[in-house]
């Protein structure tokens, strides 16, 4: 009898060790806790484990040293409030209505806590919000410093913390303007380099604040049964936001997830924020419905693949807060080229580094500064001119020009390749439901949003 029941003992433990990581969470109390932690206009190419040695970024490099850095994750616009409402949906903008800033999800759209609590979890969002309307987004809403009581309970939890760094107005003091590194998709003047002084120097306080999550979590005794995830909403405010170029919609994206996932691993794996909202249902145990446009990469982090998405889109809308007109672009990648679609070539992008006016509008600040040395430097020229007149398509080698400063569009070598991705496009676009000029059309803007 003794044998017989450690040969049945024999027989489960092996069956345990075959079953699928989500099924071992399933029901049980070792369900993963996650924390995401959302930095607010932070590029990629502003943290130190991407390769940046000037910046300080301790605990964003240590979070990288003990999991994996992903060195192509996206979001699908570089706005706050779509780039947020894509990742705690698992939808695109245009599918899940909040394709503008400030924008309002449709009413119909589930979100992050509706999948979550029926799995046991404590759904918690501290911090910055940026989402609308709030039966959609059914967090426990908590001050961005009150996350230790979350991590503290006995249930698993979920907890987004969104900080408010390093999106400006940015302070001074940690950096002076000769120490920051000038990318080349920024003209080098005295006030472009204050003003990524003050960008750095509040990427220190929010990497501060990682490590203050960091080091509640380890007093907690939970962090070997916790998935951490740091990424920025998309680039910085700075030239790099409202567009669809690399520097505002490729970001930052970490994962460290003891005994899950294994230590100091990069991976190219393209992945899009749509998919982090399935890749936390399937790790606690749950299915990923199959309605939203987000699929796991739970393989990618636990070592079993190193691919998922072989394109990734774009999508900017005219923000929708200030009148005039809109200027709306769609872009789709692979993993080497990136094509561009300007919806209204004619027209003028807004100015994000003034505030929503138009660039032949503004004199102020870094941009004024641009604009005067264009009338006697030739590279500021083409640089101000890249940012006020853009064609109707923009082909890029992102391999040798990751920057996208020479446009490949006229290329005859290449106009098969463009019309493959110019179809890729298409695609996506009448899967979306985005009607292109005509959905721009319905955004309206209204006096009392403000500029953020």
């Amino acid at each position: 009898m003794i044998g017989w029941i450690r040969s049945q003992l024999v027989l489960v433990t092996g069956a345990l060790l075959l079953l699928p990581l989500t099924l071992l969470f399933a029901g049980t109390a070792t369900k993963p806790n996650f924390i995401f932690f959302l930095g607010d206009d932070h590029s990629t190419f502003d943290t130190g484990c991407y390769g940046n040695s000037v910046v300080r970024t301790p605990n964003l490099d240590r979070l990288a040293r003990e999991g994996m850095r992903f060195d192509r994750a996206f979001t699908t616009t570089a706005m706050c409030a779509p780039a947020r409402s894509m990742l705690y949906t698992g939808l695109y903008p245009h599918r899940n209505g909040c394709h503008m800033n400030h924008g309002t999800t449709r009413a119909d759209v589930k979100s992050l806590a509706h999948y979550l609590t029926p799995l046991g979890y404590r759904v918690v969002l501290a911090g910055k919000t940026h989402i609308k309307p709030k039966s959609v987004y059914p967090f426990e809403y908590i001050a961005q410093q009150k996350f230790d009581g979350v991590i503290k309970g006995r249930e698993p939890f979920c907890l987004v913390i969104a900080s408010h760094e390093p999106h400006g107005p940015h302070k001074q003091g940690g950096y002076t303007p000769a120490q920051v590194p000038m990318p080349p998709y920024l003209v080098d003047t005295p006030l472009t380099r204050l003003s990524r002084a003050g960008y750095y120097t509040d990427i220190d306080t929010m990497d501060g604040e990682v490590g203050d999550v960091l080091d509640q979590l380890e007093r907690s005794g939970k962090k070997n049964n916790t998935c951490f995830i740091y990424a920025g909403d998309h680039g910085a405010g700075f030239m790099a936001k409202w567009t669809c170029y690399e520097i505002g919609l490729r970001v930052p994206f970490i994962v460290r997830w003891p005994g899950q996932v294994a230590a100091g691993r990069h991976t190219e794996a393209m992945v899009s924020f749509v998919d982090v909202l399935p890749t936390l249902i399937e790790a606690a145990g749950g299915t990923p419905p199959g309605y939203i446009d987000g699929k796991s990469f739970l393989r990618v982090l636990t070592g079993q693949s190193t691919r998922h998405r072989d394109l990734i889109f774009g999508a900017h809308t005219n923000q929708g807060i200030i009148s005039g007109q809109p200027y709306p672009v769609r872009s789709v990648r692979d993993r080497r080229y990136k094509y561009i679609r300007n919806l209204t070539p004619g027209g003028e992008p807004t100015n994000v580094a003034t505030h929503g006016r138009a660039f032949r509008e503004s004199t102020a600040g870094p941009w004024g500064e641009w604009k005067a040395r264009s009338l006697h430097d030739a590279a500021t020229r083409k640089l101000v001119a890249r940012a006020m007149h853009r064609p109707a398509e923009e082909l890029y080698d992102l391999e040798r020009d990751p920057w996208e400063l020479t446009n490949l569009a006229a290329e005859p070598s290449l106009a098969k390749l463009k019309g493959q991705l110019r179809k890729h496009l298409d695609q996506w676009m009448r899967q979306q439901g985005d009607r292109g000029t005509d959905a721009e059309k319905a955004v309206r803007p209204h006096k009392s949003m403000v500029i953020r």
